[in-house]
């Protein structure tokens, strides 16, 4: 009798065997116990980051104004990269510890606001949709603002989102008549 002195050649002799039946059995433990293992194995949390002190309403997020930290479960609208925040200004105060989200960011710059609109045209509030550009139009012809951004719609109203002086002065003049706007 020989042997081979080949590992492939050894390797090849061995695959060519049956299994025996303790061999089989150690598998298949080894497959049952590595699923419950996997199935009960705990998660290990979700990076979220979080205000790391107390912050104001319309203040500039810093990276010194942030901090990540892992939680148990995800929260909905959250983010994991400090450089999608830092820059951008707070809608409402945070507190210390509290996940900042989506909805806790202004949709506005520092020099922009936002102002309601009555549309002399009601055909036209129809179809106007959030995310648009208009021109707004005085009723006497006069542009009082142009490239302003639509953010939402309420029948005839809506509201525009442009440069604070120009929403300041549009504002009063639609206390007193209905403006126009020019899709863009």
């Amino acid at each position: 009798m020989t042997f081979s002195a080949t590992l492939p050649d050894r390797l090849r002799s061995l695959l060519r065997r049956p299994l025996s039946v303790a061999w089989r059995r150690f598998l298949a433990l080894s497959l049952a116990l590595s699923a419950v293992v996997t199935f009960f194995w705990p998660d290990v949390g979700h990076p979220t980051l979080v205000a790391s002190r107390d912050l104001q309403a319309g203040a500039a997020l810093s990276a010194a104004d942030l901090r990540l930290v892992t939680l148990p479960s995800p929260v909905a609208g959250t983010f994991r990269n400090s450089t999608d925040l830092v820059g951008r200004p707070l809608a409402s105060p945070a507190r210390a510890g509290v996940p900042l989200t989506d909805v806790d960011l202004a949709t506005t710059a520092p020099d922009q606001a936002s102002a309601a609109v009555q549309l002399a045209d009601q055909a036209l509030a129809a179809v106007v949709r959030p995310g648009a550009r208009v021109d707004v139009i005085s009723q006497s012809g006069e542009v009082l603002a142009e490239n302003a951004a639509i953010r939402e719609t309420q029948g005839q109203v809506v509201v525009l989102t442009l440069p604070r002086l120009n929403a300041t002065r549009i504002a009063a003049m639609s206390l007193d008549q209905a403006l126009a706007v020019t899709l863009r």
